[in-house]
């Protein structure tokens, strides 16, 4: 059932590098439940990464809220790691709208719900001064091994001051988003959704073909966790990352953090695809529907 009055979020995303943050911003489009009131991006080509945001918007027949281009940097000095096929299937880029006046850690201040899909720089910068943000879900960490995971990594100096600022965080590691895996099904049913969806599907290929393997769709889960918790189980208590970027969970019952610790990898795969394709104009049916 649909809430009475929509979640409002703020996305903060390094989309283009995997297909996963463009996944992720679907699939909030084709929910309900969420009023994404703003989008921010982050780490390396921010501006190219807004102009993707602002084509995404536009090929799911939709007026784009405020998108800004935020830190280009991260804040440990980390050199930016770059895919390079960023955009490629978006052809004139260069001719979509951006404000460069808009400032990403203020749009991310009005919170009070933001989902931070990519490296924490912006996020940290928020949260430096006054904010209205009340909850931050975060797709990020690896909580059952000793390696540290990509958006972690890329800034971990950003990462340690969010996780100490004291907002109550949701966070989904990759050691729970890699149980799911982009079926073949799921694929096809996606590229048939419309125009955003024959998209989807291209850079979803292309992001295979670079990756080598199949892949999943990591930002959608974590996007997913707060819409339907039912889906998800969760552990409470302080998330600490270390000066090699990996996390682990401190448990205590009062903790201001919440980490996902399972969850149900086909019905969450099916309402991925399903949220999916209601952006792109078409409901999707499947046999449990």
């Amino acid at each position: 059932m649909t809430p009475a009055t929509p979640m409002k979020i703020v996305l903060d995303t390094d989309i283009g590098s995997d297909v996963d943050d463009l996944l992720a911003l679907a699939m909030l489009l084709g929910s309900p439940e969420c009023d994404l009131t703003a989008v921010s991006t982050v780490y390396g080509d921010t501006m190219l990464r807004a102009r993707m945001v602002r084509r995404a918007y536009r090929l799911a027949r939709r007026p784009a809220p405020p998108v800004a281009a935020g830190a280009r940097q991260a804040r440990s000095g980390r050199p930016v790691w770059w895919a390079g096929h960023e955009g490629a299937l978006m052809p004139d880029l260069a001719a979509e709208p951006v404000d460069e006046a808009l400032d990403a850690a203020a749009l991310l201040r009005t919170g009070p719900t933001i989902a931070a899909i990519g490296p924490l720089t912006n996020v940290a910068d928020a949260l430096v001064q006054p904010h209205g943000i009340e909850r931050l879900v975060i797709m990020g960490g690896d909580f059952a091994s000793d390696e540290p995971e990509h958006n972690i990594k890329c800034d971990v100096a950003a990462a340690q001051a969010t996780f100490h600022a004291g907002v109550p965080v949701l966070a989904t590691g990759i050691d729970q988003t890699k149980r799911v895996v982009l079926d073949d099904d799921s694929i096809a049913a996606i590229r048939s959704s419309g125009v955003l969806g024959e998209l989807l599907a291209a850079e979803i290929h292309q992001f295979r073909a670079w990756l080598g393997r199949p892949d999943s769709p990591h930002d959608p889960i974590a996007a997913l966790a707060p819409i339907r918790p039912d889906l998800f189980t969760v552990a409470r208590g302080r998330i600490q990352v270390d000066s090699d970027g990996v996390t682990t969970l401190q448990r205590q019952d009062d903790g201001p953090h919440q980490v996902v610790v399972d969850l149900d990898p086909p019905a969450v795969l099916r309402e991925i695809v399903r949220r999916v394709c209601l952006a792109s104009g078409l409901r999707w049916r499947s046999e449990v529907d």
